[in-house]
């Protein structure tokens, strides 16, 4: 027996993957080992959320991270699935679905603890008050799921028929550019709080309109030409009090993970915009590292960078 008889079932194996790659939705077969990985990764990443929301009574995670990683899960488990069955629709239609509405939740996550810091730290330091915050990108992230919901069911219903999906994809790109746009003014927006905490610079009318008090009834700052809030009288220096540094750290957490919402939504916008037949969406390397990657990465920031371990929690502050 020579070796080229040996290596025969191997040539079989590549030749039947090849074979599949040609009739498959992706383009390629999914691995295995991929969809393995993030399962496990994102349903831990999910559990210490869930427990970090239980200790510290931060029920919102259970409207904004939980679900956004429990679709993570569910689009990887169908990524996985199709590795086994690649010609089968409904795995393809299940991780289209999933994996390109869960990272809205993250973004609402983001939202809300910039709102919170805001509160924390002044609102002096920010153009917008808290509740704007909620109001306005969250209602952005509704409507983005929404116009994303309606082209992927027409995207599924298009390809369970065999016609053309290019309209239904227009609509999930349309949706996608509605999320990426609104993304890029909360991080300019949140760019801009950032800075003026770190250079404790606050807006001169704004300092006006808080100095006597929050609108929690709490004092902002000690005197009208005092420091703003989160600063301290030391030895005639006006110095960082430790609030002010946990409170960075806790924007730098999120200044990351929404940094990484935002180059998974120039990924899929890209990518959408090349078609169903294009270069990034058939190569599976790029949805590895540009899609999974950064929500992986963006949700542990969020639990590295979680306000329960680094700013003390104030009553009301929802209501600010």
């Amino acid at each position: 027996m020579s070796l080229a008889d040996l290596d025969v079932p191997h040539r079989l194996a590549e030749r039947a993957k090849n074979h599949l790659s040609t009739f498959s939705p992706y383009g390629y077969v999914p691995e295995k080992s991929a969809g393995i990985a993030y399962i496990v990764v994102f349903a831990v990443l999910g559990l210490i959320h869930i427990g970090l929301g239980i200790r510290y009574k931060y029920w919102l995670v259970f409207v904004t991270l939980v679900p956004g990683t429990f679709l993570e899960v569910i689009g990887w488990a169908g990524r996985l699935w199709s590795a086994y069955a690649v010609l089968r629709v409904t795995p393809f239609l299940m991780q289209i679905a999933s994996l390109i509405i869960g990272p809205a939740f993250y973004s609402a996550w983001a939202y809300t603890i910039l709102g919170y810091c805001i509160t924390q730290l002044g609102h002096a330091y920010s153009l917008l008050r808290p509740r704007m915050y909620l109001a306005v990108f969250v209602t952005a992230d509704v409507i983005s799921l929404v116009i994303q919901a309606i082209g992927g069911g027409k995207a599924a219903v298009a390809a369970q028929e065999g016609t053309d999906t290019h309209a239904a994809t227009k609509i999930m790109l349309a949706g996608i550019l509605f999320q990426l746009g609104t993304m890029a003014i909360f991080v300019a927006l949140a760019s801009d709080f950032i800075v003026r905490v770190i250079l404790r610079k606050p807006y001169s009318h704004l300092k006006k309109k808080y100095h006597n008090s929050s609108p929690n009834g709490e004092t902002e700052t000690k005197s009208a030409a005092g420091p703003p809030q989160g600063l301290e009288q030391q030895d005639g220096r006006v110095v960082r009090t430790d609030e002010i540094k946990r409170g960075e750290i806790l924007l730098t957490g999120v200044a990351f993970a929404s940094a990484m919402i935002f180059v998974r939504g120039i990924y899929r916008s890209i990518e959408l915009a090349q078609g169903w037949s294009g270069y990034l969406i058939t190569h599976e390397v790029y949805f590895i590292y540009l899609d999974g990657l950064p929500m992986v990465l963006c949700l542990a920031a969020f639990a590295v960078a979680h306000p329960g371990w680094l700013l003390p929690r104030r009553k009301g502050w929802l209501r600010a």
